[in-house]
């Protein structure tokens, strides 16, 4: 089935964007921008991925062996008010914040009149405005070349005169020398500190003179013809019909344990370079690159379902008509295609990882730092990376792993005495791998040291689809590192049996008996999710071997087992605790459903049932009340098998967490770009699964979606999956694996077909199935 370029997905709209909710992302995993579109003025706001407030550092806590044997003592004693009284004492200062680099502006002498459409082109990653007859501008995140480009073009009969200029919101700290003609150069220096909002502090933004991470960035004009002069702190450009701007940016960022470099000089030229070398190349060719660099990942995947019509609505109508309750099938779709090109815009090999807010973010002081959040958030931006064919966008995270099994190592071992390494629920560029709060913090946040676990779940993920060893060169000592710090974290209960503590579910809190609100306990089921996730993943390394295997294999055999409590859910915490928020927002306790595999449908139906009903409590209790909580609803409903749920929560995802630009929200007008990349993979999980050693093909296909098709998504192996089905059911698949291979299928309900299939390196197998 062909797919063309001209049936990409596009966000469109008929009026320049007002707010950040309403602009339009485009980045190439180092530089982000937000286009608002404006045709009198307009502001392209500006990123680039190493800008943190603050400087390398260390958690600063002493005693902590101590504190940690206190909170052992009253949670022993039943004490959780104390324990969690006690627990303050392991924290250290809070994550810094990911920050705005400026603003790229156009000030047009002569507003543009006539017909207005702006647009997102998702898959040649081309934002584009018209307006009358003749304006058009195209703007787009160049990778091959290294710069944010803005093509501006009219009819000769009204050509373009208009002002280009630069700003940001911090310290001003200009690079030294004079930019070449037609270019301008800003320099500034990041925060040296900036608390987070939550934290509320009297003084949150603090510059000083001499700390910070300096920064230049820069604007180069090149006009196919007109003229182009300084004026002021600007250039006027006049009389022409075509002219290109290229952006470039520098950061001192060097590495997450060595203070940022001082030298401007070498920012500003780095800079220069990069707008010489991309001014060098012509207009076309300089897009034509970017588009064939972003087609290359993007094309891997496409679906089409019924209601791809409704595009000729505006893309912020149509999720209105969808709140009134009006259908439109395909912006499910949309958002499964957008959390692609975000991932694609945000996370490329050697960048930094997609943070809270991807590569976006205008605010100095941005809600909780814009860091990369561990308890959920920043790996449920990379949930889609492997299931839609983005494998290589996975590679910033696994470098964050390196560094942080470094930065987590030191921190265990002044904490906890322990070996190995791990990371608490926030994390930022410099690598805090610690409990935050600065001593002021509720431990229903801080006191989680289960991060390690979860991270290198994304390295075992990331080599079973690519059909390698979980136990890679790279892999291994990350590995082997969580694990030891687990063993060593892990203490005698006095029953036998080897716990966690102190152990929270992130975020939530239960009732005590006294009827107080905590959250510290003994061993919550996520933490036994995790812990055995942890050691079965690293007894399947070839180099587990020795001593290692002997203690994981002692220790699994006397970790308790997950329970379900007398209304039939699965318990989330170590008893039959009142829940203090039935519709808490995190579903922590159901990590084996998804991303984990321990609970399944066919293999462990109790568990499974468990689950639904847990997850159905906690939705009928208003949960799934953020973005990204609902993302993780699909998940679960596609785990489940149930397609109408998942239908559902993909609905009400987009009615009520849902920008105008398709932005994820927490809650109401926080941007998080979590939910849209757990959104994409629900989606995918709907359509493949491939965990615990089968295929499985529409194992959860939406009841709005009775004819469609999908082709490129990829299952553990690896293998390529190609589907189509009519009237609900499956009616052929094509499946591709890069080696020869025998894989197992689970087909849905009503379709008959082989149980398994022979596949041989690189040659498609299609399958016709029979329909019952």
């Amino acid at each position: 089935m062909p797919y063309p370029s001209e049936t990409h997905r596009r966000l469109w709209y008929d009026r320049p964007a007002r707010t950040w909710m309403e602009a339009l992302p485009l980045g190439n995993g180092r530089l982000g921008a937000m286009v608002f579109g404006g045709v009198d003025t307009e502001r392209v706001a500006l990123n680039v991925d190493s800008l943190w407030s603050g400087v390398p550092r260390d958690a600063g806590v002493t005693g902590g062996p101590a504190a940690l044997a206190a909170v052992r003592g009253h949670l022993r004693d039943g004490d959780r008010v104390a324990a969690g009284a006690a627990s303050i004492d392991l924290q250290g200062p809070n994550s810094e914040s990911f920050q705005p680099l400026g603003d790229l502006i156009v000030r047009h002498e002569r507003p543009r009149t006539g017909d207005y459409r702006r647009d997102l082109d998702l898959g040649r990653a081309l934002a584009t405005v018209t307006a009358g007859s003749g304006y058009r501008s195209v703007a787009y995140c160049s990778a091959p070349d290294g710069v944010t480009v803005v093509r501006l073009r009219a009819d000769h009969d009204d050509p373009l005169d208009f002002t280009v200029s630069l700003r940001h919101p911090h310290t001003d700290d200009p690079p030294p020398g004079t930019p070449g003609p037609a270019t301008l150069l800003l320099g500034g220096r990041a925060p040296a500190h900036v608390s987070p909002p939550h934290a509320g502090r009297a003084d949150p933004v603090r510059y000083e003179p001499g700390i910070g991470t300096r920064f230049v960035f820069g604007v180069r004009v090149v006009p196919a013809d007109g003229s182009v002069e300084p004026a002021g702190a600007g250039l006027r450009v006049r009389g022409a019909t075509d002219v290109t701007l290229l952006v470039a940016a520098e950061t001192g960022y060097v590495d997450w344990d060595v203070p940022p470099h001082e030298d401007a000089a070498r920012l500003a030229a780095a800079v220069t370079t990069t707008l010489d070398r991309a001014a060098a190349i012509p207009a076309d060719e300089l897009r034509e690159r970017h588009e064939a660099d972003h087609g290359a990942l993007f094309d891997r995947v496409a679906l089409r379902v019924p209601g791809g019509d409704a595009d000729r609505l505006p893309t912020d109508e149509r999720l209105r008509r969808l709140r009134d309750g009006a259908p439109d099938t395909d912006l499910a779709a949309l958002l499964f295609d957008y959390g692609r090109y975000l991932l694609i815009a945000s996370s490329r090999p050697g960048t930094l990882p997609a943070n809270l807010q991807g590569v976006w973010n205008e605010e100095v002081q941005p809600s909780w730092s814009s860091n990369f959040t561990s308890n959920i958030n920043v790996q449920m931006n990379y949930w889609p990376a492997e299931t839609t064919n983005l494998a290589e966008c996975h590679e910033p995270l696994f470098d964050l792993v390196e560094r942080l099994a470094v930065s987590g190592a030191r921190t265990v071992r002044s904490l906890y005495d322990c070996a190995g390494w791990t990371v608490h629920h926030n994390v930022d560029i410099w690598c805090t791998s610690w409990p935050v709060g600065e001593g002021e913090g509720d431990p229903m946040y801080a006191m989680w040291p289960m991060g390690g676990p979860w991270l290198v779940r994304h390295l075992v993920d990331h080599a079973e689809f690519a059909g390698a060893d979980k136990g890679a060169a790279r892999d291994w000592p990350l590995l082997r590192g969580a694990t030891e710090f687990v063993l060593d974290f892990l203490h005698e209960d006095g029953h036998g049996r080897l716990v966690s503590s102190p152990s929270t579910s992130p975020e939530n809190t239960f009732l005590d008996p006294a009827g107080r609100q905590v959250s510290l306990d003994v061993m919550t089921t996520m933490d036994i999710w995790l812990v055995r996730d942890l050691f079965r993943c690293t007894l399947a390394a070839q180099q587990c071997t020795g001593d290692l295997r002997d203690r994981i294999q002692q220790a699994l055999a006397r970790l308790p087992e997950p329970r379900i409590g007398a209304d039939g859910r699965l318990l989330e915490w170590s008893g039959p605790f009142p829940e203090f928020e039935p519709g808490h927002r995190h579903v922590s306790h159901l990590y084996a459903l998804y991303p984990g595999e321990e609970i399944d449908v066919e293999d462990t139906p109790e568990l499974a049932g468990a689950a639904r009903r847990s997850l159905l409590g906690r939705l009928d209790a208003d949960g799934g009340s953020t973005g990204w909580s609902r993302a993780w609803a699909i998940c679960l409903w596609a785990r489940l098998g149930d397609g109408a749920a998942a239908e559902r929560s993909i609905t009400t995802l987009l009615q009520r967490y849902t920008a105008a630009n398709m932005y994820d929200v927490h809650p109401v007008d926080i941007f998080q770009i979590d939910g849209t990349f757990g959104a994409t993979a629900g989606i995918a999980e709907m359509l493949v699964q491939s965990h615990r050693g089968r295929i499985r093909l529409l194992p959860a296909l939406p009841p709005a979606w009775p004819d469609g098709s999908v082709r490129g998504l990829r299952a553990r192996g690896p293998v390529l999956v190609d589907l189509e089905w009519r009237d609900g059911l499956l009616t052929q698949a094509t499946l591709t694996a890069d080696r020869d291979r025998q894989v197992a299928l689970g087909l849905p309900d009503g379709v008959k077909g082989p149980a398994e299939l022979t596949l041989r390196a690189g040659v498609p197998e299609t399958v016709i199935f029979n329909v019952s």
